[in-house]
């Protein structure tokens, strides 16, 4: 393996792999913030100077701004210079963002994801006009994560379906051990691999709803047994599967991690986790039509990051795997090597994120990708119709 940031030769690696130093138990945010400096739609939008803080700091009357300090991040880790990079500017900034996060605890690597999502989309979305609702909103944050989700809920007596959409940032993922019995909630005994697709044919599987969750039919006039069925009416340019690791019970009052592996495909195709697919595979063959949400969208899908976490449930640590250019590189703060792939499969992840084919093999894209180890500023070439 080779460490990056010390590495004489003039061998081709990407532009923009560069350490973050951990600045006190932070490795939960070095390991989000290096998905987001390589996610497609984010590095065209800062390296393009969509945020200029110049321009943000005139117009603006907040002393500090999340986008900015972003913006200036970007600038850093994509100026060629290899050493590692202190976010120590961000840190600050976040935490006076979100002063419930303001420790130098460990912190969940998901919370944080979603809550950076929400800072931006807070901080950009004013700079936009009125908007009905987050799927009219044009912020990076929206425009690159931004999805929805479907929820069919059917009466068992009479068939009638009440059907509802509810944005998502992410798709959060039951492990099927999880559906298992728990008569030894605290058994630390090896589990079986899970795998991603089998994650998400669970996730849309129908399910039949408790007793206490009986739907009201609208239809029958009163409650009855149901069956509810999730899918997805839309995708994101990039999807973020969160797989629900840490399990907790209320009754025991007890938490554990589940520490199986799951395998994941590089390539994945959610053709068959639209509701398009689900709908017409629930009715056979009839004809059913389907808004914009769904039409002339690319279901094919590249992997791009894996953010694993190993150890203890209250004491671990993360580490996040990039794929650039079919090579795997392993950020661990401010160690960056490279990996072969049964060294990310063998971990244990916890956020696994796809960016849309057309994406990631534009040739703008792959231009800008690699470029020769050195000091100098290198100029960066926007993607064509990317955000």
């Amino acid at each position: 393996m080779k460490r990056l940031f010390i590495r004489k030769s003039k061998s081709c690696f990407p532009l923009g792999l560069r350490g973050l130093n951990n600045l006190g138990n932070t490795c939960f945010m070095n390991s989000v913030l290096q998905v987001l400096l390589h996610a497609p739609p984010l590095r065209n939008y800062f390296l393009s100077d969509r945020h200029n803080r110049e321009i943000c700091r005139k117009m603006s009357t907040d002393r500090l701004c999340l986008p900015c300090d972003i913006d200036l991040m970007f600038s850093a880790v994509f100026s060629g210079d290899r050493t590692p990079y202190s976010p120590a500017q961000f840190l600050y900034s976040w935490w006076q963002h979100s002063e419930n996060h303001a420790t130098y605890e460990q912190q969940d690597a998901h919370e944080f994801f979603i809550s950076m999502l929400d800072k931006i989309h807070d901080k950009e979305g004013k700079a936009s006009l009125a908007i009905k609702d987050n799927r009219d909103c044009q912020c990076i944050a929206h425009r690159a994560f931004y999805g929805l989700l479907r929820s069919d809920v059917t009466c068992a007596s009479c068939g009638f379906t009440s059907t509802t959409h509810d944005p998502c940032m992410d798709v959060s993922l039951d492990l099927s051990v999880c559906n298992s019995s728990r008569k030894d909630f605290a058994s630390k005994s090896s589990k079986p691999n899970e795998s991603l697709v089998g994650c998400l044919d669970l996730f849309t599987r129908p399910e039949k709803l408790g007793f206490d969750q009986k739907l009201y039919c609208e239809n029958c006039h009163e409650k009855q047994d149901a069956l509810k069925q999730m899918s997805i009416k839309k995708l994101p340019l990039v999807l973020c599967f969160h797989i629900k690791r840490f399990e907790h019970s209320p009754t025991r009052k007890m938490s554990r991690k589940i520490d199986c592996h799951v395998q994941f495909p590089l390539s994945l195709d959610m053709k068959p986790y639209l509701s398009s697919s689900i709908v017409r595979k629930r009715y056979g063959n009839r004809i059913f039509s389907f808004d914009s949400d769904e039409s002339d969208v690319s279901t094919e899908f590249e992997i791009f990051a894996v953010v694993t976490h190993s150890g203890m449930l209250e004491s671990g640590h993360y580490v996040t795997y990039l794929h650039l250019r079919n090579q795997w590189y392993k950020c661990d703060d401010a160690w960056i090597t490279e990996v072969d792939e049964e060294v990310v499969r063998a971990s244990q992840c916890y956020l696994i994120y796809y960016v849309q084919r057309m994406m990631l093999y534009h040739k703008s894209c792959e231009d800008f990708s690699c470029q020769p180890m050195s000091l100098r500023a290198d100029t960066f070439v926007p993607i064509t119709g990317c955000c």
